[in-house]
């Protein structure tokens, strides 16, 4: 099968190499200088999507993100093409605040009490006379949505908003302050949507692990790693997400689609946001615990076919990274071309993100040569992944790979998954994640 990976979110990588592994002619589109996927045998990185469309037309189009492009796929897909990614209107669900919080409403989930400003002078104002904390959220374009802030107190929140005053900071669309849930849990749940609606019995489960330090201390990352699992019932996805099945098919949404939320102290499940397209670094974990060809399955879906095998056990992805992670902007001979050893012997639980293959120094037996090697090509390096029998299990296997593969200034969180051990027992009190045990 020939098969079009268009990279916005430079998640398509391993995705690609694994594709050629089943042996499927893969063409990978990556809008980045940085050599992402440069040297791999079989992969051919294209400069320009549009002129790879004809080719995969009877094929599958895959895109990894939600923003870029998608007016024109929709074009592609009125003409017959098949494309696994949200359309135009489904992916506004997530970039557009507001029209999710109100798919939300529509289908009768409640909501954290809100109240949304015209200005971030408006917001502060207000702050100033709460006695709560807030979370700041703006309420446009998927860019400001990385400037949501959780405040610990409203003075910690009038402090942030000023100081964003007073760096020249201007809101593109309101923003909105949110009463701040005391949560005992944040976490989760997708499911593969296609035109027949979701996939029956394979919901999955995630708990976040965001910040870049152990003991979620630190700068919020897209995430540090990510404990998953593929469920076949789930009380929050039947009530959160079933339901959401006519608007996505009314939208035409192809592909992943999930909803964030967190657990209060009461056992309320609190929503907060849609995913409306691969997630991350969900889309490596859930590769690892699909079983058979890589893409087979989703050219499948876009005809209205389940033929997705999965496999149900725990299963947790660690990103590694290098600095300057986790900002975007090192220079090029600092994160790339930095070798990597150790990857060879855990190939099958490593998922390749930003990284080529080049030649550099090696060890044969006693003496350093120069072959080919992976090497790093950014700052998110590779995401590693583990199955087991329980999360503890999990965590061993995942660990146990990561901890063989070594490059120069190597990051990467030692606690993903620690706290379920805590957590769960709660959970399962009011029938949350009970087919994930930690031991």
């Amino acid at each position: 099968m020939r098969v079009l990976c268009i990279d916005g979110e430079f998640s398509g990588l391993d995705f690609c190499l694994r594709c050629i592994a089943d042996g499927h002619d893969v063409r990978l589109f990556r809008p980045t200088p940085r050599p992402i996927g440069v040297g791999f045998k079989g992969l051919k990185i294209v400069d320009d999507w549009r002129t790879s469309m004809a080719w995969a037309k009877e094929g599958l189009i895959l895109t990894t993100g939600n923003a870029k492009w998608l007016a024109e796929l929709d074009r592609y897909r009125d003409l017959g093409f098949k494309i696994f990614s949200p359309t135009v209107a489904s992916a506004n669900l997530e970039i557009n605040r507001e029209a999710g919080m109100k798919a939300m409403q529509s289908i009768g989930i409640d909501l954290p009490h809100y109240q949304t400003f015209p200005t971030l002078e408006a917001a502060e104002a207000f702050a100033r006379k709460s006695d709560q904390p807030y979370v700041f959220k703006p309420m446009g374009s998927e860019e400001d949505k990385a400037l949501t802030y959780v405040s610990n107190s409203p003075a910690d929140m009038c402090g942030w908003i000023r100081r964003q005053i007073d760096r020249g900071m201007r809101l593109k669309a309101p923003c909105m302050l949110q009463e701040k849930i005391d949560m005992v849990s944040e976490f989760g749940v997708s499911g593969w949507f296609g035109p027949e609606g979701f996939l029956p019995n394979k919901w999955q489960i995630a708990f976040e692990h965001k910040p870049l330090m152990n003991g979620n201390i630190g700068p919020a990352t897209g995430e540090m790693g990510t404990v998953c699992q593929y469920v076949e019932t789930d009380p929050i996805a039947e009530a959160m997400l079933l339901p959401m099945a006519p608007i996505l098919q009314a939208l035409g949404h192809r592909g992943d689609f999930a909803i964030g939320a967190g657990v209060d102290s009461k056992g309320k499940v609190w929503p907060f946001e849609f995913t409306a397209r691969l997630g991350w670094p969900a889309f490596y974990i859930q590769i690892a615990s699909h079983k058979g060809d890589v893409a087979q399955w989703m050219r499948d879906l876009l005809d209205g076919e389940d033929t997705l095998e999965v496999d149900y056990r725990p299963s947790i992805g660690v990103c590694m990274c290098q600095p300057p992670f986790p900002q975007w902007n090192g220079k090029a001979e600092n994160v790339e071309g930095n070798p990597i050893c150790g990857m060879d012997d855990v190939w099958d639980q490593c998922h390749p993100v930003m990284m080529m293959q080049g030649k550099g120094p090696c060890m044969d037996g006693e003496k350093v040569v120069d072959q080919p090697c992976h090497q790093t090509a950014g700052e998110l390096v590779t995401v590693v992944t583990g199955l087991g029998a329980t999360v503890s299990k999990a965590r061993k296997s995942c660990y146990g790979a990561v901890k063989q593969i070594t490059f120069s200034d190597r990051m990467y969180r030692t606690d993903i998954g620690e706290g379920l051990e805590k957590t769960l027992p709660m959970l399962h009190k009011w029938s949350i994640a009970t087919e994930m045990d930690y031991e």
